[in-house]
């Protein structure tokens, strides 16, 4: 329980770390529109800023993930609940904003209107591919463990088999004795 209080809280000072670096991503960014420079001489700013802002969107997420399921006898401050409420909402709005912004950049000031479109088509379908590869690894493995248990299953089966049949040649043979026994008797009771 201390470890999903202290991811908790590392989640939320990672997302505002990362939002932090976005911030000032953007900050660079901005700048580089500002003076002129095109999207592609403001890569290394706008990489930093996507990959800020991807972890930042994580961070919040998983924060507002374990807010809504709490771990369990967690004792409740609610005034950290109403800063941590705030903070992410913030986050979340200023993003949103950095990527209005963004666009409004690509399109007037980078002069580049199409670039931003298919940023946003390529990013979404490399994480659509991905999920696609997640989904299906968990697939695959979900698959390899049934069929280790459906052997399992069936070698305990054989065993059993093996074993009820050990059980009955057991007592058939010792009913064949004792049918034996009683005749090789000739009425001696």
């Amino acid at each position: 329980m201390i470890v999903e209080i202290s991811t908790a809280i590392a989640l939320i000072k990672g997302a505002k770390a990362a939002f932090d670096v976005a911030k000032d991503a953007f900050d660079e960014i901005k700048e580089c529109a500002e003076a002129g420079k095109s999207a592609h001489e403001s890569l290394s700013a706008l990489t930093s800023f996507f990959s800020a802002a991807g972890k930042a969107e994580e961070g919040i997420a998983k924060a507002k993930e374990l807010q809504e399921n709490p771990p369990e006898d967690v004792p409740q401050d609610n005034r950290s609940d109403y800063e941590i409420v705030i903070d992410m909402m913030v986050a979340e709005r200023q993003l949103k904003q950095f990527y209005v912004e963004l666009r409004e950049m690509f399109v007037y000031q980078f002069q580049e209107p199409g670039l931003y479109e298919e940023f946003w088509s390529r990013l979404e379908k490399l994480r659509s591919d991905r999920r696609a590869k997640e989904t299906e690894k968990r697939l695959q493995k979900k698959a390899l463990e049934m069929a280790a248990k459906r052997k399992r299953s069936q070698q305990l089966d054989v065993i059993y088999q093996i074993i009820a049949a050990i059980v009955i040649g057991i007592v058939i043979l010792a009913f064949s004795y004792g049918m034996w026994w009683m005749l090789q008797q000739k009425g001696t009771f």
